[in-house]
């Protein structure tokens, strides 16, 4: 049994930040944009991990590390893995 994905947008990540939902957060560089990264959260229990999205389309968001540090950290979040592609 794998683990089952979901795009979200940012409100909803920051929900289930809230409400524990999420346990592990990577920033996964992107493959066509060099040094931007997408978010991923991951909840280990319930084998379900959501990688934020934009809000008006469905392609993902992505951030400078700089930029996504400083979106986790005003959700409360210290630690959090970086994957380069």
């Amino acid at each position: 049994m794998g683990v089952t994905f979901y795009r979200v947008k940012e409100g909803e990540f920051s929900r289930l930040v809230e409400t524990q939902s999420i346990t592990k957060f990577i920033a996964q560089e992107s493959e066509i944009y060099p040094l931007k990264f997408s978010l991923v959260g991951i909840n280990h229990q319930q084998k379900l991990a959501y990688i934020v999205r934009h809000g008006r389309n469905d392609e993902l968001r992505t951030w400078r590390l700089d930029n996504l540090g400083a979106f986790l950290k005003k959700l409360g979040v210290t630690n959090w893995e970086v994957q380069q592609s």
